[in-house]
């Protein structure tokens, strides 16, 4: 399942996204991640949630993070949600193309996600996940 949060710059949409992600980890059925661009609200975020940096691992490209989350998966089959705040922000990343492999990782893996996208209107092929 995919979910999206979005709005303009400055709406809230990393304070919703962090809110989600504390709030799920006290209920979820196996383990919770974070990943974000910057390394800016990692007090914000609960202990029990493994808070991801992708500046630290070089990934600038679609395909580098759709990896990244795979081998993540490989290495962890617990892991049930992941929240992904400021997805544009990560490397040269086209949201609108990104979400729907997304949603094929979380078909095949049944995982969650959740992600912040900045933008005032949905494209119309990204409607679904709302």
């Amino acid at each position: 399942m995919i979910e999206l949060i979005y709005g303009a710059k400055g709406s809230g949409k990393t304070q919703r996204i962090i809110a989600k992600a504390n709030a799920r980890v006290a209920h979820a059925k196996g383990n919770t991640v974070f990943i974000t661009p910057v390394d800016k609200y990692s007090l914000d975020i609960d202990n029990n949630i493994r808070f991801v940096v992708t500046g630290e691992y070089g990934i600038d490209k679609d395909c580098g993070l759709a990896a990244f989350i795979k081998g993540m998966l490989a290495a962890n089959s617990d892991i049930g949600d992941i929240f992904i705040d400021g997805l544009a922000r990560i490397g040269n990343i086209d949201p609108v193309a990104f979400i729907p492999k997304l949603d094929e990782i979380a078909t095949r893996y049944n995982v969650n996600f959740t992600v912040t996208l900045s933008m005032a209107e949905v494209p119309d092929s990204l409607k679904r996940y709302l």
